[in-house]
């Protein structure tokens, strides 16, 4: 079973349509700065699904995908992401992470990709903003060329992530019921000279039928103090945040 693509097998690919251990991260709304350290040629394709039950996974290609094959037409659905590895820094240490993108913020990093012939020189801030026509659009602004040594740091295994993300909620094998959820990390990986990873707090997890049986200024204060999110003003209900919420991790 493979999930991931190389980037000249993605291209082959008929499009799918239908919407647009470590934790591959996605860009939460603001900005988010990182070193890219591999060239689009070394990226991962995927296609992914999110579960009601609040958890995204890939799509391994077979007729006994839980999403695929499920009931749930959200479920049902699957989006391109795009994943590789970054350097990013804490308390001026540099580590490893995985972050996912969709293919709007990949198109405009490959531009900037075929006019440099290379994404790897330079840190790179993408911003995720909500436009007048309350879309999400990115901005994606390059830094000062700066040299880093790649060769001090080891980049993760993408496959090896998705297949354990995979396996987290499915227990290895397609049963259609997520087995039972276990509180996500931070996904870090220090420096090889480096003993010990940062120590960041575990993320809670909070499941999709809870947070819309909350009311409305709960919601709103959890989301504030637990994930640094806030709401747009202009959303009256639970199911309307909720729904926001989930918008949010699938771009």
């Amino acid at each position: 079973m493979r999930f991931g693509k190389s980037k000249e097998e993605a291209e082959k690919e008929p499009s799918r349509g239908g919407g647009g251990g470590d934790f591959i991260k996605y860009l939460m709304e603001g900005s988010t700065t990182f070193r890219i350290a591999q060239e689009p040629q070394d990226w991962c394709y995927y296609w992914e699904h999110f579960s009601p039950e609040g958890f995204s996974f890939a799509c391994n290609n077979e007729e006994d995908c839980p999403g695929c094959t499920s009931e749930n037409e959200k479920m049902k659905k699957v989006s391109r992401k795009i994943a590789f590895n970054v350097l990013q820094s804490w308390q001026g240490t540099d580590y490893v992470n995985v972050y996912k993108i969709g293919p709007m913020v990949g198109d405009k990093l490959e531009n900037r990709y075929k006019r440099l012939d290379t994404l790897t020189d330079r840190d790179y801030t993408i911003t995720k903003y909500k436009t007048n026509g309350d879309r999400w659009d990115f901005d994606v602004e390059g830094g000062i060329p700066t040299p880093v040594d790649f060769s001090k740091y080891d980049l993760k295994d993408i496959e090896s992530m998705l297949m354990e993300q995979w396996e987290e909620h499915w227990g290895g094998g397609a049963t259609g019921h997520p087995a039972e959820t276990k509180p996500a990390r931070r996904a870090t990986i220090a420096p090889a000279q480096q003993q010990e990873d940062p120590p960041f707090e575990e993320e809670k997890v909070y499941q999709e039928a809870d947070l819309r049986q909350m009311d409305l200024q709960g919601l709103r204060d959890l989301l504030q103090s637990d994930m640094k999110l806030t709401p747009p003003v202009t959303l009256d209900t639970p199911d309307e945040v909720v729904d926001w919420l989930m918008e949010l991790q699938q771009s």
